[in-house]
């Protein structure tokens, strides 16, 4: 496998002036200076782009956890209890960047700038999962979620070629979901463990960068979720030298959901592997 500087990396997965000011201001020291935190700051496989404006809201439903997916492996979380939590959110890599959002936690796997613009309006706690020489080993309760990490890497090669990598465990009243950033190698034993039962999974599949969907569909498999949520794969408007979500989603029980957003309540936990397509923003 290819091993691309952070120049490349940028080059192949934004376009245009986006490309250029991330690549200015982030260097080209490859990925040996990537695990250092970074200042706060016409494929259509799968997801389809949605109408502006769409939110995410426990509303009603107090047993809810919503999902709001904005394309890459950015997300926001909502609890039961009305916890916000932003996943890995990026700058200009071609989605439509969101208005600020204002959430209590924002999370952070890896030091990559479409996975680390930082605390986007002004977010309370942001847990940056790398530290500059290790790992954030974190577990913390931020509302009604309990957030956790584990440590991987982001290649198969103990971090040789791309550097570290967190994965984030939220385990809301009901269901458990792991978000596993650009995981680069299959899991083992100690990972597994640490990461525990969960419900859904939200999981990288394009390759490249990161396991493939092959790799990905091992991953899934070791971890038993009964929910999966392809991420960071090619789409219309982003992805550049990644795959996009066909081969992974083959095989599987799929569900299109239509929408950037989703609710989930544990009585919504299919009794079989399903996985979820999100669209994005």
């Amino acid at each position: 496998m290819r091993t691309y500087t952070r120049r490349e990396f940028i080059a192949i997965t934004t376009t245009g002036a986006a490309a250029a000011a991330i690549a200015a201001a982030c260097g080209d020291d490859g990925y040996g200076g990537d695990d250092k935190p970074a200042a706060t700051a016409t494929v259509e496989p799968a997801g389809s782009a949605a109408t502006p404006g769409s939110t995410v809201d426990a509303g009603a439903d107090n047993a809810a956890v919503g999902l709001r997916w904005f394309g890459q492996s950015m997300f926001v979380l909502t609890s039961p209890g009305g916890t916000t939590v932003l996943l890995d959110p990026f700058n200009d890599i071609g989605y439509t960047v969101p208005p600020p959002l204002h959430t209590d936690v924002a999370t952070i796997t890896h030091e990559h700038p479409d996975h680390n613009t930082g605390a986007p309006g002004g977010t309370a706690t942001l847990y940056r999962g790398l530290t500059a020489d290790g790992w954030l080993d974190l577990d913390e309760t931020a509302g009604d979620v309990r957030i956790r990490t584990v440590r991987t890497y982001h290649d198969d090669a103990q971090g040789a070629q791309r550097g570290r990598n967190a994965v984030f465990v939220f385990e809301t009243p009901g269901i458990r979901i792991a978000h596993l950033g650009d995981l680069g190698h299959q899991l083992d034993d100690e990972q597994l463990t640490a990461i525990g039962p969960i419900d859904a999974l939200m999981i990288p599949v394009g390759g490249t960068f990161t396991i493939d969907a092959a790799g990905a569909t091992a991953v899934t498999a070791a971890l038993h979720p009964k929910m999966v949520f392809p991420m960071h794969y090619k789409t219309a408007k982003a992805g550049g030298a990644l795959a996009t979500a066909d081969a992974f989603l083959e095989g599987k029980t799929v569900q299109r959901v239509g929408s950037t957003d989703l609710r989930l309540t544990p009585a919504d936990i299919p009794t079989a592997l399903t996985a979820y397509v999100l669209d994005y923003e």
